[in-house]
């Protein structure tokens, strides 16, 4: 049964920040510039490619972090948090401090590092086959 995913990167040094707050993983958001063609569909669950190495949480060829998508938001429009999450206490430590302005975060509950990650060959996506998508997209995974 072919069932739609989400597949998106993210700096392993985000993922190691949002797993050493207590409590964080079971709801936090990442930011994207990009807007997802389709839609981003809330519930399914998402693979993360955790991306920028050199880095202990870096596997190549792999999608090795998991969760649900809980939702998106846009952020926040204007003044001094113009371009950041509405929510920064739901933001890894290391995004919050040091990402640029986004236009939207999507938010990951019950994050957590997968037991065996998959391998980029088991999805497909509109953008790509076999490479790390650059934001999140909607991808498939045969289950």
């Amino acid at each position: 049964m072919i069932r739609p995913v989400v597949l998106a990167p993210v700096p392993c040094v985000h993922l190691e920040s949002a797993s050493s707050v207590p409590g964080l993983g079971a709801s936090v958001f990442f930011g994207s510039s990009h807007e997802a063609d389709p839609p981003l569909p809330i519930g399914v669950p998402v693979f993360i490619y955790a991306s920028i190495p050199p880095h202990a949480l870096f596997r190549p060829g792999q999608y090795s972090w998991t969760g649900t998508l809980g939702s998106v938001v846009r952020a926040v429009p204007s003044g001094p948090r113009a371009g950041k999450c509405p929510d920064p206490a739901r933001r890894p430590p290391t995004a919050e401090a040091k990402d640029g302005p986004f236009l939207y975060f999507w938010e990951v509950q019950g994050l957590e590092q997968m037991a065996t990650p998959r391998g980029l060959a088991d999805f497909k996506s509109k953008t790509s086959i076999n490479e790390v998508p650059r934001w999140p997209v909607v991808g498939e995974l045969d289950y």
